[in-house]
């Protein structure tokens, strides 16, 4: 049976962007080998936020997912996707998992922002979360988790430890 998995990135502080969006501590660590290939083979679909759909188009990134992928935004964005598989939708998050689930067998990614992360969580439909933690203190920023709203009990599967410090915690959840 397929997973609901948040594969996402934060700094040691666990902000997933600087302010104004800014990505570019990030960028350090593009030659560290941290998984991604082994983990992107398992992904059917991907569901996003609109402003991680559009820091993919503005770093040219269009093409680097190419699985069906769910973008949650109130507008159409202003020049048509390249790619057919790629939906802009505001229905409700379980409906898009839904339909995101309906696309393939395999996994579906809750690939950003925080706040898209934030909305699954609080919902309790994330069966998984894969956090690769950079080694950079923002201070300020995008923080991943935000208000939980409530406790909410993980349990540590793996520890993997990678080049330049990064290290990535695996959790599942304890109970839905």
């Amino acid at each position: 049976m397929s997973k609901v998995v948040l594969y996402i990135a934060t700094s040691l502080d666990g902000f997933v962007a600087g302010e104004n969006d800014d990505i570019s501590w990030l960028f350090q660590f593009n030659d560290v080998d941290y998984g991604y290939d082994a983990f992107f083979s398992r992904i059917g679909a991907i569901v996003e936020g609109r402003r991680a759909y559009d820091l993919e188009i503005k770093h040219g990134w269009e093409h680097a997912h190419p699985v069906s992928t769910f973008v949650l935004s109130h507008s159409q964005p202003e020049r048509k996707p390249l790619r057919s598989d790629i939906v802009f939708t505001d229905d409700d998050i379980a409906d898009v998992l839904r339909r995101a689930k309906q696309v393939s067998d395999k996994d579906v990614w809750i690939e950003g922002g925080a706040n898209v992360a934030q909305q699954f969580i609080k919902r309790r439909m994330v069966d998984e979360i894969v956090l690769s933690i950079a080694p950079v203190l923002l201070g300020r920023g995008i923080s991943l988790f935000g208000d939980a709203g409530e406790q909410l009990n993980l349990s540590l599967g793996e520890v993997r430890r990678f080049d330049k410090g990064l290290v990535q915690l695996c959790y599942d959840f304890q109970s839905r």
